[in-house]
């Protein structure tokens, strides 16, 4: 019998069923009891992330005709909700590594096969997408650096200003304008493997929230790569990343503030009803304003989840279309074309609409525990840091807004005047 989300409209199907579960159970016996260590060291959630791998969960997003799960981004959403609830910095580095997968999944050919895929569906590889740059900041369809085509294949210079598990991956998808010449969003994706001794992070990381994510500045110093190390044609990666990689970008990143969000309800819940006072020997559930700060936070957090749902299974059809058309410039043909398709608002509000719900329900949940919340290693103090780390995680929910807002108002998106140089 197939669980049953009520409150999305969704009932998963018997496979759904079992990820969703088997994710839980990860999260609750190897997430969880790691996640205030991970937070109090800002280390590297290796040991949890073992246990993901060890589950089978780290390639779900891997095409069947790959080799792997076949499944789609609904289902991510829900493997990835679980996770975050257990370990927040866990979820984001899942996260990351997810958003790679879809573009690997639809470029990869020949020996890059074996090379990156096989790797992957046997939780031996964890990767990491590297994008923002310094001159650029969160305009992620902005690249100053570049290729250089060379006997060997390609020379790779390029400063990112923040990638999640820098000097932690196994595998890094580079997105560089395809050389020197062709406009800032002509780009290639290379994957350079985390082995290469020219892979050099940048200081150290020491967030205030998802601490153990290892977000740090990172330099791709002269990394030669060969020609099989480029996804896709040379100019093919502003179009792929904005079909494959966005859609489980954007839908992971609300994904893991929702479960922010639900395990400070959660906590907040077994809090107030475990908090006995002394003189009316009632416990704090009975105080109506606790009452309606429940009742609060628990519509907030559903609403969050249909949102994500929803647009997960929005993600899910478009990726069969982006299949279909098999072409390099499918953001052209789809978004461009469609000016009025809710799809692409959808997407681009989900990350800004639910970071706001979380830290809504985190300061909620916060306010209800008191005193004891504000104490370092308190569950909540700690969901409450997580939380606040979305709104300036690139994209930023400010520019997140401007390209929602100009979409509706019909006004060219920035990229649209990037002109060749």
């Amino acid at each position: 019998m197939p669980d049953a989300l009520n409150l999305t409209g969704i009932a998963l199907t018997v496979e759904q069923g079992k990820w969703k579960r088997l994710a839980k159970s990860v999260a609750q016996k190897s997430l969880a009891p790691n996640a205030a260590q991970v937070d109090q060291e800002g280390s590297y959630p290796r040991e949890s992330l073992k246990a993901v791998a060890d589950a089978g969960l780290m390639g779900l997003l891997i095409p069947k005709h790959l080799g792997g799960p076949g499944e789609g981004i609904l289902t991510y959403a829900m493997v990835l909700e679980e996770l975050a609830q257990g370990c927040a910095s866990t979820a984001m580095v899942v996260c990351m590594h997810m958003s790679t997968l879809p573009m690997i999944g639809a470029l990869a050919q020949g020996s890059q096969i074996e090379a990156f895929v096989k790797p992957i569906i046997e939780g031996r590889w964890i990767g990491a997408l590297s994008m923002s740059e310094p001159g650029s900041g969160n305009r992620l369809w902005h690249m100053d650096s570049f290729a250089q085509k060379n006997d060997k294949g390609y020379l790779i210079d390029s400063f990112k200003s923040f990638c999640t598990s820098c000097g932690q991956a196994d595998f890094y998808v580079v997105p560089v304008r395809a050389d020197d010449k062709v406009g800032p969003n002509e780009l290639s994706l290379f994957v350079i493997e985390g082995k290469d001794p020219n892979i050099l992070p940048i200081g150290k990381w020491d967030g205030m929230g998802l601490r153990g994510n290892c977000s740090m500045p990172i330099h791709f110093k002269g990394c030669q790569v060969p020609e099989e190390a480029r996804l896709g044609s040379p100019t093919c990666g502003f179009s792929m990343l904005f079909a494959y990689s966005l859609p489980a970008y954007q839908v992971g990143l609300a994904t893991v503030y929702l479960g922010i969000a639900q395990a400070a309800y959660d906590a907040a819940v077994a809090h107030v009803k475990k908090r006995i006072h002394s003189d009316t020997k009632q416990s704090l559930a009975q105080v109506e304003t606790v009452q309606r700060y429940i009742a609060e936070m628990k519509m907030r957090v559903d609403e969050a989840r249909c949102m994500v749902y929803r647009v997960a299974q929005m993600s899910d059809n478009a990726t069969v279309l982006f299949n279909e058309l098999n072409s390099a410039d499918l953001l052209d043909e789809v978004i461009r074309e469609n000016p009025d398709d809710p799809y692409f608002i959808e997407l681009a509000q989900l990350k800004f609409a639910v970071n706001e719900i979380a830290m809504e329900v985190t300061g909620k949940a916060f306010q209800v525990c008191g005193g004891t919340a504000y104490k370092r290693g308190h569950p909540v103090e700690r969901l409450v840091r997580d939380a606040r780390a979305g709104s300036v995680m690139a994209p930023s929910d400010d520019s997140l807004k401007l390209i929602v807002g100009r979409q509706i108002l019909g006004i060219p998106q920035p990229w649209d005047g990037e002109q060749r140089r």
